[in-house]
């Protein structure tokens, strides 16, 4: 696969131990939060070289196709989100870490209908960037200080590629390879913009476009918002009527609303956590290799799949339960843990949206929440007894939820076991992508590739332990991947553990009066 990069080299702003460089830019202190009405400065179509824009584009920065984006493009200083404090105190210095070069969020699309105008996708890249101030912003000052630092929009490097399939390789084949590759590859948290994109084009009608940003910058849902605005932009910039942008809360608004409290009721919130989490310990997996090995840090992928005719079964005991797929399958995999631990008080975690309902649905950045998940599930009788705690369990938790960092401010010790040298945390999660065919003006047709079944030794990586991530595919199958440490754990036994748990799936899913093996 032929390739060039049409993108100025991602901006490099110093590594974690040179931070702040105030050499770079003078921060100002922000203003309030506005309606995200503000026109953007410095918006033009370079990708390998400097800005050149005319003297008219230099002072209004293109305010005519900005109006609808709502940037604000100042450059200053922010407090950091409660997520982001949490995350801070982690930063060893590793690659693996939080603030490390591998610590980023993958997603592609397949495009098809026309031809793309490389030079439009650039523009409207930067025009997403100008929209969202999380792209250009960084972590800046010494540790116990830290603060976001919002720069002024700057080109997003688009690497342009060739496909060329391999002698007798598919072209899913070839999409799968070309993903693969680019989880390999790296971005530092320091650089600006915190979002990659790669095209490879296979013809005039058929391409892929994937998306790589700093985990620090933004999760996984942000990048449904970054390709939605991205259609739309892309659609304007090549003469289409495209409709308004919804307005899209900034990430020092998602940031302020946390430390103002995240919403009422947050005494009662952490008093039910002080109590639920007393004497509660998290709930850790045995790890194949020691810490104390000092094995060099890597994350690989294991990847499995759930037959659809288990998924059906799943989403029909759930209905009959007066529940969700999620709880269901959280039911399940507290019962996988237990198998491996032979635990039955048991605490596990998920990851929430952590948005504040709707509040947030439209702002770019880390909102991702930690949440523990505590259930005694001794001496249920049946699988569906099992069901019906971890619903309670979840019904509670959901309606306490508050930043993990204010969780464990009432439960400090809660997850020293996974911390041991023989012992780690896995995180269980299932996070629909609602929209998997993105709404988008123009002659483009953007669809969510999720369908990938391959395994891999280097993906992006996990701070510690493991990761757990279920979600059904439009097929109708559930495409299951574990994210996991390869100094702690084998491959091997992974999809051990994977392979237990599509049992527990199915003689949960179309047996739940039958015996879980508790008693």
């Amino acid at each position: 696969m032929s390739r060039h990069t049409r993108g100025s080299p991602a901006t490099r702003r110093g590594s974690t131990e040179d931070r702040p460089r105030s050499d770079l830019v003078a921060p100002l202190r922000l203003p309030p939060p506005t309606d995200n009405a503000g026109k953007a400065g410095g918006v033009g179509g370079q990708r390998s070289c400097e800005p050149s824009f005319d003297d008219k584009e230099a002072a209004g920065g293109r305010q005519a196709d900005m109006s609808a984006t709502g940037a604000a493009a100042v450059a200053g200083e922010a407090p950091l989100s409660l997520n982001q404090e949490f995350v801070s105190q982690f930063d060893m210095g590793s690659a693996d870490g939080p603030f490390g070069s591998r610590y980023h969020v993958v997603a592609a699309w397949r495009v098809t209908g026309a031809p793309i105008n490389v030079d439009a996708l650039g523009d409207a890249l930067l025009d997403v960037v100008a929209r969202h101030e999380a792209l250009r912003t960084r972590i800046a000052g010494p540790a116990g200080h830290r603060y976001q630092e919002i720069l002024p929009p700057s080109p997003v490097r688009l690497d342009v590629r060739d496909g060329q399939a391999a002698s007798g390789e598919t072209r899913d084949e070839q999409i799968e390879t070309l993903l693969q590759g680019i989880e390999t590859e790296t971005i530092g948290a320091d650089e600006t913009p915190s979002l990659r994109a790669v095209l490879a084009r296979f013809d005039d009608q058929d391409a892929v476009l994937a998306l790589m940003t700093h985990h620090l910058g933004a999760d996984a849902l942000s990048l449904g918002v970054i390709i939605r605005d991205l259609a739309n932009r892309y659609a304007a910039r090549t003469g289409h009527s495209v409709p308004d942008l919804p307005p899209a809360p900034q990430y020092r608004e998602f940031a302020g609303w946390q430390r103002e409290g995240a919403g009422a009721g947050t005494d009662a919130a952490r008093d039910y956590w002080r109590r639920k989490l007393d004497g509660a310990q998290f709930t850790a997996i045995p790890t194949d290799f020691p810490r104390s090995a000092g094995l060099p840090e890597s994350t690989g992928k294991h990847r499995f799949l759930i037959a659809r005719d288990v998924v059906s079964a799943v989403e029909r005991l759930a209905a009959t339960s007066q529940t969700t797929s999620f709880v269901t399958l959280a039911a399940m995999y507290q019962l996988l843990v237990h198998r491996l631990t032979g635990a039955t008080d048991i605490v596990i975690a998920t990851f929430t949206a952590g948005r504040g309902g709707d509040l947030f649905q439209e702002t770019v950045g880390a909102c991702i929440n930690f949440m523990p998940l505590r259930t005694d599930i001794a001496g249920c009788k049946s699988y569906g007894e099992v069901l019906e705690r971890t619903r309670q369990t979840c019904l509670e938790a959901f309606s306490h939820e508050v930043p993990a960092i204010q969780v464990f401010g009432q439960a400090p010790e809660l997850m020293r076991p996974a911390m041991t040298d023989n012992a780690t945390a896995m995180v269980f999660q299932s996070v629909p992508d609602p929209k998997q065919l993105v709404e988008a003006p123009g002659d483009l047709k953007y669809v969510r590739i999720t369908r990938r079944l391959s395994s891999q030794s280097l993906a992006s990586a996990l701070p510690d332990g493991a990761l757990l991530d279920l979600n059904e595919d439009p097929s109708g199958d559930a495409i299951g991947v574990v994210s996991y440490k390869r100094n702690l754990f084998r491959e091997d036994t992974i999809a051990s553990m994977t392979a237990e748990l599509r049992r527990i799936a199915h003689d949960f899913a179309f047996d739940p009066d039958a015996s879980p093996g508790l008693t």
